[in-house]
Order: C-alpha cells, then sequence, then structure tokens
C-alpha cells in the first residue's frame, strides 16, 4: 500500500475559488485513498502544476528526490474533456427535462466510456507511474476539473447504477 501526497502548484491554488478549491481536494482524497491507490512504490509526492499548453507532474519520492517530470499536453485530454463535459451537460438537460430512465442510463454510460478513454491517455502518458486504471481516472478526474470549473456542472461527480 503505497502513501501518496499530491498538491496543486501555489500559482494555480491561490488563483482559484474555495469551490474549485474544495473540489481539488475532493480529486486528491480519492486519488491518493492508500486502499486503492495503485502507483509505481517509490513515488511519495506529485506537484500537479498548469500551464497554457500542459499538465506538469513534478514526481518525487524518499527524501523528495526527483524521481521524473511527466508532462500531459492539454491536446491529449482536449476531446475526452470536451466529450465529458458535453455528456454531463446533456445529462443535466435530460434530468431538469424529465428526459426518461432509458436516456439518463445512456448518457450516463456514454459518460463512463468517455472517462474511461481519459484515464486511458493519462495512463499511457503517466507509463513510468505504473498506475492501474482506477488510478489513472482518478488522475484524469483531478486534470479534469483543473482544465474546467466542474463547481459549475450539475451531475459531474458519479456515475448512475444501471439496472
Amino acid at each position: 500500500m503505497s502513501t501518496l501526497d499530491v498538491a496543486i502548484d501555489e500559482e494555480t491554488w491561490a488563483a482559484a475559488s474555495p469551490d474549485r478549491q474544495t473540489e481539488w481536494d475532493a480529486a486528491i482524497r480519492e486519488l491518493t485513498d492508500p486502499t486503492t491507490l495503485v502507483i509505481r512504490p517509490d513515488v511519495r509526492k506529485i506537484l500537479v502544476g498548469l500551464t497554457e499548453q500542459r499538465v506538469e507532474l513534478d514526481v518525487r519520492g524518499e527524501g523528495d528526490a526527483a524521481l521524473a517530470t511527466i508532462t500531459i499536453p492539454h491536446d491529449l485530454l482536449a476531446a475526452p474533456i470536451r466529450e465529458y463535459v458535453d455528456i454531463v451537460r446533456q445529462l443535466a438537460r435530460t434530468d431538469q427535462a424529465g428526459g426518461g430512465l432509458a436516456r439518463i442510463e445512456a448518457l450516463d454510460m456514454a459518460k463512463k466510456v468517455t472517462h474511461d478513454r481519459g484515464g486511458r491517455a493519462v495512463k499511457r502518458a503517466c507509463r513510468e507511474l505504473e498506475l492501474d486504471m482506477k488510478t489513472a481516472r482518478r488522475l484524469f478526474t483531478l486534470v479534469l476539473s483543473l482544465r474546467v470549473d466542474t463547481t459549475r456542472l450539475h451531475g459531474i461527480h458519479g456515475h448512475r447504477r444501471v439496472r
């Protein structure tokens, strides 16, 4: 069982609203849950930085030793993020309009498939971290919440149980 500390770079953190900081804290807690976390055993800390072009992961080990710097270009995740947000918006509209259980279940499944696609892209970009798919999905969630203000999206959290 690995112990991992994940932090957002100070500039990004300071520029965010308290609601966004709360979202990021929740995503980080879920990502770093030691009962589900699968990551290379020598990784102890990841500092997540955000620039105009990319997400940067500064990966550290014992004694704060530098292990890797991983760059995830925004282009790599642009399509799954855009698709995911679009599906969430459709879900919200369908919920509000009483669009029917079958439509909601179909959209929720599409949301899950898109989340998986984003997770697979993160997993490939972060090969050297040796993430499993669940951990990669959680890291995608954190990156998504950094790129998009998820506090403004109704229905972004969780998936419904399909019958």
